[in-house]
């Protein structure tokens, strides 16, 4: 049997949304490097491409109609969802890459975090799908020479939109906010505390009362330590430029001063098997951080000149710069050190 286009289509869409799904969980989880971005933005072009092959092709299948079993019926309503979910996903991201949305909130989230959350959504509908539905493909569609013409056209059409949509976005950014290699769009440099406030729940003011609350460090070390906030700022204070970047779509640039994470973690005299510390609220909200990045981590007492408010996590907030915002504990009570 030769070169079927069902298959080619399918084989395209199935990799260039493992592309997708991997890229954007990373994404959510680190800043860089840059170019991982870049591979996200083209395997969304490239899929965007074979999708009026794709919709022939399931019109074809729909005029075979519904049943009363598993495959023509449960999975036909699947498949349909999968097929809205990336019609959205798709939709969305254009819509933030265009900068079409002005950055308004839908339901408390911006174009670009329903993408990811309805991203993260389609998984399952999708495997499914997959699962039951994909034809496996032969060597003919993917190494003869209509596979060839068909990638050498898809490919054409994924760089073309994917600059296009660069050069669009470029030139509809304003320059008080411009674009971050993220996509999301800056929101304050060196402003202190006049940036946007985002968290899951907040912590109750009595949570944070500088002469109740304590912050520890305990777990796998030789002498577990309680300070109070007085303690912590009467220490030598340290400070860096970081960036923090949400996944709701904006950055903010600030100097953040504090204390060294690595610094109570020597003085408490961390195991030496260590590999990661839970970084964990008053609110119960907590990280894991490997044991590398987290020598890396400030625990912020200060944004610039002023003292960390409330709402940006006073007393004690994480900056973790390789991370996404939401990896920034605020509220800090307790570091665990864990070992093996």
């Amino acid at each position: 049997m030769g070169f079927r286009l069902l298959r080619f289509t399918n084989t395209v869409i199935l990799a260039s949304i493992a592309a997708l799904t991997l890229s954007g969980v990373y994404g959510l989880l680190w800043t860089f490097p840059g170019w991982l971005y870049d591979v996200h933005r083209l395997s969304g072009w490239l899929l965007i491409a074979v999708l009026p092959w794709k919709a022939a092709i399931s019109m074809r299948s729909l005029r075979r109609g519904f049943a009363l079993n598993f495959d023509r019926g449960l999975m036909v309503i699947v498949s349909l969802l999968a097929a809205f979910l990336t019609l959205a996903v798709a939709g969305l991201g254009l819509v933030w890459g265009f900068q079409l949305d002005s950055e308004h909130l839908w339901l408390r989230q911006t174009a670009i975090s329903w993408h990811w959350m309805l991203a993260l959504a389609l998984v399952v509908p999708f495997a499914l799908h997959a699962w039951r539905r994909w034809p496996r493909p032969r060597k003919e569609d993917l190494l003869s020479r209509r596979a060839a013409l068909h990638v050498i056209g898809v490919g054409i059409a994924s760089l073309a939109g994917w600059r296009l949509s660069h050069w669009i976005g470029e030139q509809r950014a304003s320059a008080e906010s411009p674009t971050r290699v993220t996509g999301s769009r800056l929101a304050g440099a060196f402003t202190g505390n006049r940036f946007p406030v985002t968290h899951t729940r907040a912590a109750r003011q009595e949570q944070v009362d500088p002469g109740n609350w304590r912050f520890e460090v305990q777990g796998a070390v030789l002498n577990p330590r309680v300070y109070t906030y007085q303690q912590l700022l009467s220490m030598d204070a340290a400070g860096t430029f970081a960036t923090l970047d949400c996944t709701l779509g904006w950055y903010t640039i600030q100097e953040w001063r504090g204390l060294r994470l690595r610094d109570l973690l020597h003085e408490a005299g961390a195991s030496p098997r260590a590999f990661a510390v839970r970084l964990e609220s008053v609110t119960g909200y907590a990280h894991i951080l490997p044991m590398a990045e987290a020598k890396e981590v400030l625990l912020a007492t200060h944004i610039g000149e002023e003292v960390l408010e409330y709402a940006h996590g006073f007393p004690l907030r994480a900056v973790a710069p390789s991370r996404r915002g939401w990896f920034w504990v605020k509220w800090l009570r307790k570091v665990e050190v864990i070992d093996l």
